[in-house]
């Protein structure tokens, strides 16, 4: 393989190990300024969603390894994935992480919803 080959791989492999990280609590509830989610939520959103039980878990289990969602609702709760304002003070994209749970504090469902204006 040449200079450039290798050089290019090499690349490729540090773009994509940058991308992605595994799941890790303690980053994943690192406090940002409100309205400004955690960065490292979107690095690690996959491994979460592929390599952690999030359904059929009680409530409190959830909270154990997400830490407080930023949203609550009645029977769901949301965690901020990215949070995109532009240039204006409203956001121009959403990337949230949502849960239902039924009344006996089971997770029934989790979606990844997004929003673009």
């Amino acid at each position: 393989m040449s200079i450039i080959g290798r050089g290019y791989l090499i690349f490729l492999l540090i773009t994509f190990s940058s991308c992605n990280r595994k799941f890790d609590k303690i980053k994943w509830r690192e406090y940002y300024d409100p309205g400004i989610p955690n960065p490292n939520r979107s690095k690690m959103l996959d491994d979460l969603i592929r390599n952690y039980k999030l359904v059929n878990i009680k409530y409190s289990q959830l909270i154990d390894l997400l830490g407080k969602p930023d949203h609550i609702e009645s029977s769901e709760i949301s965690y901020d994935i990215v949070v995109d304002y532009g240039k204006d003070i409203d956001p121009i994209y959403t990337k949230n992480l949502d849960f239902s749970f039924k009344r006996d504090s089971i997770i029934t469902s989790y979606k990844v919803t997004e929003w673009k204006k």
